[in-house]
Parts: structure tokens; sequence; C-alpha cells
């Protein structure tokens, strides 16, 4: 199965973190059998034209979304930072048809409350290594 898994992190915040959860999902779905493809909203001028480039490029039969955090940790100047998640989603339905699951840190949180905001089809909460390549087999 073609699998599109998008970092959807941008904070540059003190340090630029490497998604490394996602590499771990990566990692594993790739182990299971399923072709791969790793998507750094970070690391691209203009994010939206290349995530929809990449989608219609790779026609992905799912796509996961991590989301590293809900807030900027920040007291004195607060942002929400599910909202971007949200419009990356929207851009997947836009492109794809392709089911998508979202989960990682910020995620497993508040996971019936994220699933529900961010509008996606289905969640993983906890160590997405270990669940998503196991729903991915319910997919096929």
């Amino acid at each position: 199965m073609r699998v599109l898994l998008i970092s959807a992190n941008t904070e540059t915040t003190s340090m630029v973190p490497l998604p490394l959860g996602l590499n771990c999902v990566a990692l594993a779905a790739g182990n299971a059998g399923h072709q791969v493809e790793l998507f750094d909203l970070m690391s691209n001028a203009n994010p939206r034209a290349a995530l929809s480039e990449a989608i219609g490029r790779f026609d992905p039969r799912v796509i996961g979304i991590s989301v590293r955090n809900v807030d900027n940790q920040n007291m004195r100047e607060p942002r929400f930072l599910l909202a971007p998640v949200r419009n990356i989603v929207s851009l997947c339905r836009l492109s794809s048809d392709a089911p998508i699951v979202v989960g990682g840190a910020g995620f497993s949180i508040f996971p019936v409350a994220a699933l529900r905001y961010l509008e996606a089809d289905m969640g993983v909460c906890g160590e997405g290594e270990v669940a998503f390549p196991l729903l991915l087999d319910t997919l096929e």
C-alpha cells in the first residue's frame, strides 16, 4: 500500500525538531511491506503547493499526519497549533480520497477532541510505529 506520511510541524521556536517519531512510523510501515513517502512541511518554501504535488505524484492509499504540539508553549504569546494542521487535513481531502490518519505526541494528549477538531478519519494514540502498520493491514 502507498503511504504518505506528513510531518505537520512548522514551528521554528528556539530549536527545529526533527520528525523522529514519524521516521519511526515510516520505518515500521516500510518494514511491514508498504511503500512509504515522508513529507516534511518544514523543509518546503511553499508547503501547500509541494504537498499537493506530492499527493498527485505519489497517489497515496492512506495519508498519515503527525501532530507534534497543540500550542507553541509560550505563555506570553500563545498560539493554537492545531488550526494549521486542520488546514493540512483539508488540503489532503481536496487532493486525495485516501483516508487520513492523525497521530503524534500532540494528538495523543487530547485524542478525541483533536480527532473531532481536525476532521480526520482515524487517529493513532501513543506509539504509532507499533499501531500504524497494524492499521494499514486492516485498510488493505
